[in-house]
């Protein structure tokens, strides 16, 4: 993850507050401890935090690491909590994590257990290792396999055939799978915590050359070196460090000059960063945040409190109630009433369509910068975040947008979307089949959409696309980020393509054809005309459908898609729901598997 550099800012003030409060600790009760892997590697080659870096790792050696875990939870301050298993019977970490309160810092694996949640330094214990390499790969795997075991009993990360679901754990065949499933099923977390610990410890009290952390097998520095502290500077302090850093970094990373090139500059990518405060930047306050709303009274307060739960604030959030007849409305005063901090305003007006409240938002916001948010979908805490970095580093970006997954019931798909971060063409990555553009992923800049003329007012089917369309004709630059930071539903309620009427609007998709314009835009053009038509076809729409068939005749590259439509448009009305569907089941299918 890439963060916004005031963000990042905050965080390693954060990280270097709880660094003090353990350091305060230890001196208090004289357990010595020591900085290790990245947070060495900041030390030794910035005297500080990495600077793209997410949070601190400390060690300890065993015997040390118990009498913390003994008496550091009486010493730490109130803003502080200790986590390990025998505090926290929920977490499945089976290491030492020192959080702060009042704050928010989860991964993707860990949303929604129930355990304390705060931005957190690392602290591991370290254990003598044999000197023989057989005996460290037996003692490594056996690790390894209860580590899997411990975790399991929180969260299962696997896949049936061994597939990780992410990158937290190394991969495993399908018979270690199965393993690690039986006995996480058949041992309590207790069991497996004491068979964990145990094996670990193994060769404690033995003449072995190297401390290590045991499930790492690079992970190893000399008994002498931690023996022998040496005092580095780490920011405004000092903290210790193993003798012959460099020695232990380069055995543990190799060359590490590797590590430093961007695309290689690892961290955790939380799903989830707040802060105890509301932070606000010059960037994030040039941004307005428009909600268009009608009858979402179930999805609203979802959606709006995504944007009150950002780590950076946006300038306003506005809510424009389209005629909403469910209580909407009620809703959206609610958080205003609970939230009087975000900045919320509500306006209400008659029913005049997506198109007429987005430009009506547009119009009454004060930012430089419009961020589009459907009703019906959410964002993830990192979003403006996200936002404001690509504005730093493409400044002279019109439209920004993240990648955004598509979620069914408890089912996320990662949605098709460019991989590289930059500059894009919409029309060339629609035609690849990947969308990085929807409403709810989209910040735009107010001057180029008041240049188009705003949404079109009365379109109920395309109408973003359609502004597309015109930004990219009048020059307009897209920005994209492939970071995952928007949560489409397809299941919302009140979905405008799941609702046909014969449109009212003086604008439509054919109309942005041009025989002197690129051949890439006007194949977009018919791509999105032809994918319109289909939705009308299957509501009904036959004459509109027909008119689609002849306007967007032209196409080489949608042949296919013209086909279906055709048929489509041949079968009666009442068939035509039943084949669409089925033909989205098996596309959806096939997606969602990723075939």
């Amino acid at each position: 993850m890439k963060y916004n550099s005031d963000i990042l800012r905050y965080l390693h003030a954060e990280l270097h507050d709880i660094l003090g409060e353990v350091k305060r600790v230890c001196d208090i009760a004289q357990i010595p401890w020591f900085i290790q892997g990245g947070t060495a590697i900041g030390a030794h080659f910035f005297d500080d935090i990495v600077p793209w870096d997410d949070d601190i790792d400390i060690g300890m050696t065993r015997p040390n690491y118990e009498r913390f875990l003994r008496e550091a939870p009486a010493l730490l301050g109130r803003d502080y909590t200790l986590q390990e298993f025998t505090t926290e019977p929920e977490t499945p970490f089976y290491y030492i994590k020192i959080r702060k309160r009042n704050t928010r810092f989860v991964e993707s694996e860990w949303v929604g257990l129930p355990i304390e949640e705060g931005i957190y330094i690392d602290l591991f214990p370290y254990d003598i290792i044999p000197d023989d390499e057989g005996r460290r790969r037996e003692q490594r795997l056996k690790v390894g396999f209860w580590v899997n075991c411990f975790m399991a009993k929180s969260v299962w990360l696997w896949r049936w055939f061994g597939r990780a679901n992410n990158g937290v754990v190394f991969p495993k065949s399908m018979l270690s799978t199965l393993a690690i499933r039986l006995a996480s099923m058949v041992m309590s977390k207790e069991q497996i915590y004491n068979r964990l610990v145990r094996e670990m410890t193994r060769y404690n009290g033995t003449a072995g050359a190297y401390y290590n952390i045991v499930r790492m097998p690079k992970d190893m520095i000399r008994v002498e070196a931690i023996d022998n502290l040496e005092m580095r500077r780490f920011g405004e302090i000092e903290v210790p460090a193993p003798s012959s850093l460099e020695e232990y970094l380069r055995s543990h990373y190799g060359d590490i000059q590797k590590w430093l090139p961007e695309p290689l500059r690892l961290n955790h990518a939380p799903e989830i960063l707040q802060f105890g405060k509301r932070l606000v930047t010059e960037e994030s306050k040039s941004i307005s945040v428009v909600i268009p709303l009608y009858n979402k009274a179930k999805e609203v307060e979802r959606a709006l409190l995504s944007v009150v739960n950002q780590s950076l604030a946006p300038g306003e959030i506005i809510v424009v109630d389209d005629g909403s007849t469910d209580g909407s409305r009620a809703v959206v005063e609610r958080v205003m009433a609970e939230h009087p901090e975000a900045g919320i305003r509500l306006i209400t007006q008659p029913n005049g369509g997506v198109s007429n409240a987005r430009n009506r938002g547009i119009g009454e916001a004060q930012g430089e910068f419009i961020a589009l948010l459907d009703a019906d979908d959410e964002w993830l805490s990192g979003y403006i975040g996200e936002v404001c970095r690509l504005m730093e580093y493409y400044p002279d970006g019109d439209v920004y947008s993240t990648a955004f997954d598509i979620c069914s019931g408890k089912e996320r798909v990662p949605a098709s979307v460019p991989v590289e971060e930059g500059y894009i063409d919409p029309a060339e990555e629609a035609l690849a089949r990947r969308y990085p553009v929807i409403p709810s992923t989209a910040t735009l800049r107010r001057s180029a959409v008041v240049a188009c003329g705003g949404f079109p007012e009365g379109m109920r089917i395309g109408e973003d696309q359609w502004l597309w369309v015109r930004l990219r004709q009048r020059g307009s630059r897209f920005v994209f980020s492939p970071m995952r930071l928007v949560r489409y539903s397809k299941e919302a309620s009140n979905r405008s393509a799941a609702i046909y009427r014969s449109e009212q609007s003086e604008h439509s998709i054919a109309e942005l054809y041009s025989p002197e314009q690129e051949s890439v835009v006007n194949e977009y053009v018919a791509r999105i005309g032809i994918g319109k038509a289909i939705t009308q076809s299957v509501r009904g729409g036959t004459q509109d459908a027909r008119r689609a068939i002849e306007a967007f005749g032209y196409t080489t590259h949608s042949r296919r898609a013209l086909r279906r439509l055709k048929l489509l448009n041949a079968l009666p009305c009442s068939l035509r729901p039943v084949v669409d569907g089925l033909y989205s089941a098996l596309a959806w299918m096939v997606k969602r598997r990723g075939l």
